[in-house]
């Protein structure tokens, strides 16, 4: 069952009253298995999928746990129990030279249950004997570092990895994405890891040639580090692509000019390093499906590889005759095997944690919510939103009987929000034609004894919906009225837009509103957006749709719904500065129409 050559397939064709030998059985196992692990092979790949952790238990042994791994050929390795093993032991130990060793597993079958066949075609002894079961087992290997083969995987494709400097005390690698998508940067990285006990202080510069970039050249420079052993530092370098390069040939980023410095030694290199980036147009997702087929699966059988799985890496220390173990790490060449239970769990995890938290005074977390512009791109923060909208309490509210309005959307997107909701009175009198205008939040009764003010007896309450980006109005009158239409002023913020608003008010920062800020109106209608400038004077603003779909506005802010139904968003910002700018969201539904 070492076979590698996966297919094609051919299985037994039974009938009736067919001779069945030997090799007919074989072929039906080797069929089933040849299947399973071609499966293995290539769509999981190879590495260790559960357990197979190493830890020292002193300076001799090791603890090997219980796990489960898939070689390079898609064969399961099972390590069924936690076992102690001393070093001394393991094959290859004798043959070690350096004081760095990786322990690797691989598949191993013996026979067990010996028999004696008669009917074997040899009759010397040692061919009689054969065995009743194939045990599938495993077996340990100790090697020098400088020995151990790495093993490609589907992810080299599109990462450049070069190690651009090596000796005993320091590695330092260079990672560069193999593709660039239109509309993100690249990302440049620089890993430098101690791989010795000693103590230098070392710094690493190099030129980094970045033709087809908005940076051009860049010097890269890691300097006066100090590391403890087994310690690795990261350096990210951000680059911009100019527009120009996508749909072209390759850009290659070169890496010239080699110095390192370590205890004041200085040592030039005079390699070069080549990294080829191909900028392309389609999604990140897009590229990696689409390279990721590439390839033929016959070049990929045949090929050679090593069949070890490399599980840690052990620092060892010699005196004399004597090796102890010094050190141990995990998997150095990070073969593993990854399923879809680790997305599933990553996806939820991500949504326990934030972009952005600040820290209040009282220590409490405050979160900013942030949202992407299908149009730009750009990242936009909004955390205030307010409006009113009319609510009837019918022919006379009776008493103790809540009455609920529809479901407002407050604009602010999903998750926590905080809605305050007031009833807005309008006086009028003789002297003041006019009319005045008031709004009373909170316990309203505590304004009825005041001159002049006449508030509806009336009990209110706001239902928030996370997950809709909505909230529900409740009133419930606590005495008999009449026929009454209530005008529901609201208002809504993220948690950290008051410290926002305070702050603006101290360094008299200009900002501009619209007034309402939700506007509801029918298909194909037309309004003008008003906006209202707090520390400022006023100027000409800009409109711009944040939805291609979402109608059309002109300079002057005046607004046309689309035919399409929908909730669609205008950004109105200075024209001075683009930096002051708000929103305003039109809520096209066909129902306002109808009520009218």
């Amino acid at each position: 069952m070492l076979n590698r050559k996966y297919y094609s397939f051919e299985r037994n064709n039974y009938y009736y009253g067919k001779l069945l030998t030997s090799k007919d059985f074989q072929q039906e196992q080797g069929y089933l298995n040849d299947k399973r692990r071609l499966i293995n092979k290539v769509l999981h790949g190879s590495g260790i999928v559960y357990g197979l952790d190493v830890v020292s238990v002193d300076d001799l042994s090791i603890i090997l746990q219980s796990g489960f791994a898939l070689d390079g050929s898609g064969r399961e390795i099972v390590v069924p129990a936690t076992q102690v093993v001393k070093i001394s032991t393991i094959d290859g130990f004798d043959s070690l030279k350096s004081n760095c060793a990786y322990l690797g597993i691989s598949y191993q079958e013996e026979g067990v249950d010996p028999v004696y066949s008669t009917l074997a075609d040899d009759s010397s002894e040692d061919e009689n004997k054969k065995f009743n079961s194939i045990h599938e087992n495993y077996k340990l290997y100790l090697m020098d570092e400088a020995d151990c083969i790495y093993t490609d995987k589907k992810e080299d494709a599109f990462f450049t990895k070069s190690v651009i400097y090596m000796d005993q005390d320091i590695r330092v690698v260079q990672i560069v994405p193999a593709y660039a998508v239109k509309g993100k940067n690249v990302k440049v990285r620089l890993e430098i890891e101690k791989t010795s006990y000693t103590s230098d202080v070392f710094s690493v510069t190099y030129d980094l040639q970045t033709e087809g970039f908005v940076e051009r050249d860049m010097h890269v420079a890691a300097e006066n580090i100090s590391l403890e052993f087994g310690k690795t530092v990261v350096y990210d370098y951000i680059l911009t692509p100019e527009d120009y390069v996508y749909g072209n040939a390759e850009i290659v980023v070169k890496s010239r000019n080699i110095e390192i410095v370590k205890n004041g030694n200085v040592e030039k290199r005079k390699d070069e390093f080549k990294a080829s980036i191909a900028p392309v147009l389609e999604s990140v997702l897009e590229c990696v499906l689409k390279n990721s087929y590439k390839g033929t699966m016959d070049a990929e059988l045949d090929s050679t590889f090593d069949e070890k799985l490399f599980i840690c890496k052990i620092s060892l220390i010699r005196s004399g005759n004597n090796v102890l173990i010094d050190h141990i790490e995990d998997a150095p060449f990070k073969q593993y095997v990854y399923n879809a239970d680790q997305l599933m769990i990553m996806n939820k995890l991500d949504d326990y944690l934030v972009d952005k938290v600040k820290i209040t005074a009282d220590n409490k977390p405050v979160i900013t919510q942030q949202r992407i512009s299908e149009s730009t791109g750009r990242e936009t923060e909004r955390t205030l939103a307010s409006g009113s909208f009319d609510m009837s309490l019918g022919n006379g509210g009776e008493v103790g009987r809540a009455i609920f309005s529809e479901e407002i959307m407050h604009g602010l997107g999903s998750g926590p929000v905080y809605v305050e909701i007031g009833v807005e009175y309008l006086y009028k009198s003789s002297k003041d034609k006019a009319g005045h205008e008031e709004i009373i939040l909170g316990d309203n009764s505590i304004f009825s004894s005041v001159e002049d003010s006449k508030v509806y007896q009336i009990d209110t309450a706001v239902k928030v919906l996370p997950e809709r980006g909505t909230f529900i109005v409740g009133v419930r009158p606590k005495v008999k009225t009449g026929k009454i239409s209530l005008r529901i002023r609201w208002y809504a913020f993220k948690p950290e837009d008051l410290e926002k608003k305070v702050t603006k008010l101290k360094e008299q920062q200009g900002t501009i509103m619209i007034q309402p800020d939700t506007i509801v109106l029918p298909p194909k209608a037309t309004v003008h957006i008003n906006p209202v400038f707090v520390n400022m004077a006023e100027e000409p603003l800009a409109y711009s749709l944040l939805d291609s779909e979402g109608g059309k506005v002109d300079n002057n802010g005046m607004y046309t719904a689309p035919a399409q139904e929908g909730v669609y968003e205008v950004k109105v910002s200075c024209i001075s500065n683009p930096e002051i700018y708000t929103h305003a969201f039109m809520i096209v539904s066909q129902k306002k129409s109808d009520e009218e």
